[in-house]
């Protein structure tokens, strides 16, 4: 069980790292041509994975369309609002407000799919909220009031629209196989992207001025944050059970914060920090034996 839980723990590290190169990507590449690109790259390795083993796609047209639209709303528009966050308010604070992630997706679980919490996961939630309100107030003392809130609701509806997906899919997930759900989410967002660039955004000539580096960190960030760190994640759940897989997220946070901090020289206070801890803090609550409700 150990070499599972040092896995999960290396597998954190190498995606906290996707901050950061995205955020070398988006200093030469246009945040639309990046998403454009970025899920074409991804989208395509799971095609061929899908095509390998089954030689052909999803035939149930139901569910290919509904596997489209999450991918459309959870790959393709909620990157705008991530990298968007991304570049308006930095690396350190994108990551340590991204630690609410896990908990919106739980609230949004329990909204929609009328799953059960109790007090002390209310309790939790809290904290995670409490701990984002002073972060908000740490950015704006080193920024500004319009930074601060501006990339905080950016990178909160981001995460907001990737739940509703994540959420509505579990089912669907039952019926398809992972490597093809992925195909299909992943390329319906790159052609949303590349009809984008089409008709509005025609930011093709940007692509030739991109420097070496830039390319270096988008094809890591396509193959190995959006490929391989999948793979591994879902691998894990085979031995490790999902809310004690969810705790490493907190490692995800700390690391993508530090090399933030080391990388580009961000500004942190003690405000940043003492709400990304209760952010931290609240995660762990929410993973904990208390907050487990056991199903009768």
């Amino acid at each position: 069980m150990i070499k599972y839980f040092l896995i999960a723990a290396f597998l954190q590290i190498v995606w906290s790292f996707t901050p950061s190169a995205s955020n070398i990507v988006i200093q030469y590449i246009p945040v639309e041509l990046y998403i454009t690109l970025r899920w074409t790259i991804s989208g395509l390795i799971f095609l061929g994975i899908s095509l390998a083993k089954n030689k052909s796609l999803l035939s149930n047209s139901s569910l290919f369309w509904k596997a489209s639209l999450l991918g459309v709303l959870g790959y393709g528009l909620a990157s705008f609002g991530t990298l968007y966050g991304l570049k308006i308010g930095g690396v350190v604070n994108f990551a340590l407000i991204g630690s609410i992630s896990p908990i919106i997706t739980a609230m949004i679980s329990v909204i929609v799919l009328k799953e059960r919490f109790n007090r002390f996961y209310l309790l939790s939630a809290f904290i995670c909220v409490l701990g984002l309100f002073i972060l908000v107030i740490g950015k704006y003392q080193i920024s500004s009031s319009r930074i601060a809130l501006f990339s905080t609701a950016l990178i909160f509806g981001a995460y907001l629209m990737e739940a509703l997906p994540f959420v509505y899919s579990k089912k669907l997930k039952q019926k398809i196989p992972l490597y093809e759900y992925l195909c299909i989410a992943q390329l319906s967002a790159a052609i949303f992207m590349w009809i984008g660039q089409l008709f509005i955004f025609q930011q093709f000539d940007q692509v030739y001025s991109a420097p070496a580096i830039a390319w270096a960190c988008l094809v890591f960030v396509s193959i190995v944050a959006c490929v391989l760190c999948y793979f591994v994640l879902y691998w894990l759940l085979n031995f490790i059970e999902g809310h004690k897989l969810a705790l490493f997220d907190g490692l995800h946070t700390v690391f993508a914060a530090l090399f933030g901090y080391l990388i580009f020289g961000e500004k942190v206070n003690v405000m940043m920090l003492l709400g990304g801890g209760l952010l931290l803090l609240g995660l762990y609550m929410a993973n904990s034996k208390k907050a487990v409700v056991n199903e009768k």
